[in-house]
């Protein structure tokens, strides 16, 4: 009778190195936090993700402040989050700058240790997760911002085109001339934005920048002719510093900030219609200001409202929006280096957004 000999599966022995292999190719890190004294213990590969050295020291503090401002305040409330639920879950997503200018998303869950029923330590695991985030960003981008920001050039080719067969009798006034250039740079948006959609390789894991010399000036004057086209009633007067004011940075992005900040400016301030935008600049950065006299935004809110989703607890329920713009806006100014907030002076009418741009060339 013929004999089979039983196939034996090859024993593997997972060895430190393994461990280590696996544990770098999905840049998981572990720390420990321990809260009487904030103590934080790390691996290296925590450092490497929040941008120091391996062979850096890392303390509680130091880890605060390479987060960004405007995600700081969100790790201890997580920790008090954590301390205080029943399940002792902590969990944050929060955004880092390293040194190469590059922003890179967080993942920290933990779990919170106790003893005699007192919270000693949280023990927990980190991991970059930027190109999940930059994916689920360009999603965004391309699925849900588009339909909105197709409704602002389009309503502007509409009311240009209008113009123009007013004026048609007119050919080679430079008015008309004007007119027509204004139609079609938003023809010239649109099409950038479906082909954005149409093509794959836009689906990387940056937002792409196409760095260029170019005037705020003329782009906040175009954005402010722009929405007055849409919006006749709003007065929107671009105020500068300088006859120009050169930046080294993406028009086309730039423009998309100026543009929500501008229409946001229109939204939420229905029963005052002046709105200014302050454009500045000296030797180490340009800084643009979009203030309105609306509803206004409470203090408590202004780092909030960067949040992908969020909505102000201000905000009436018939004005329409998503919570995505200014989260856009966020990003694309942080990848240029920049940043954007909203002025702290509460005892001002409306509100004053502003977001900065890095080295501009003042002439």
């Amino acid at each position: 009778m013929s004999s089979m000999l039983a196939y034996k599966e090859p024993s593997i022995k997972v060895t430190q190195e393994h461990l280590k292999i696996a544990l770098d190719q999905v840049q998981l890190g572990f720390w420990e936090l321990d809260l009487a004294s904030y103590t934080l213990n790390c691996t290296s590969k925590c450092k490497t993700n929040i941008g120091i050295g391996e062979n850096e020291t890392l303390d509680y503090d130091k880890l605060l402040n390479c987060i960004l401002p405007d995600d700081r305040p969100l790790m201890p409330e997580a920790i008090i989050e954590a301390i205080q639920s029943a399940a002792g879950v902590y969990s944050l997503q929060y955004r880092v700058r390293h040194t190469d200018n590059t922003i890179h998303w967080i993942d920290a869950k933990g779990t919170v240790l106790f003893h005699a029923a007192a919270p000693t330590h949280i023990i927990g695991t980190m991991v970059d997760i930027t190109e999940k985030k930059d994916l689920e960003l360009l999603r965004d981008e391309l699925f849900n911002v588009t339909t909105h920001e197709l409704k602002t050039p389009l309503s502007a080719v509409k009311g240009y085109l209008q113009l123009l067969d007013r004026f048609i009798a007119g050919i080679g006034d430079e008015k008309i001339t004007q007119v027509a250039k204004r139609a079609l740079g938003s023809v010239e948006r649109i099409t950038r934005l479906l082909n954005e959609m149409a093509d794959p390789a836009n689906l990387s894991n940056q937002i792409r920048l196409a760095k260029d010399s170019f005037d705020l000036n003329a782009l906040g004057e175009e954005i402010a002719a722009n929405a007055m086209l849409i919006n006749p009633e709003y007065n929107i007067r671009v105020a500068a510093t300088n006859n120009k004011n050169l930046v080294f940075a993406d028009r086309y992005r730039i423009g998309q900030v100026l543009t929500n900040l501008v229409n946001n400016a229109v939204k939420y301030s229905p029963d005052c219609t002046n709105i200014v935008v302050y454009i500045g600049a000296n030797e180490t950065e340009a800084k643009v200001q979009v203030k309105d006299f609306g509803i206004g935004l409470p203090k408590s809110e202004h780092h909030k409202v960067f949040q992908k989703f969020y909505r102000a607890t201000s905000t009436p329920q018939n004005i329409p929006g998503f919570g995505i713009g200014l989260f856009l806006s966020a990003e694309i100014i942080l990848r240029h280096g920049g940043f954007i907030g909203v002025d702290d002076d509460e005892s001002a009418n409306g509100t004053c957004f502003y977001f900065t741009l890095p080295a501009p060339a003042v002439s």
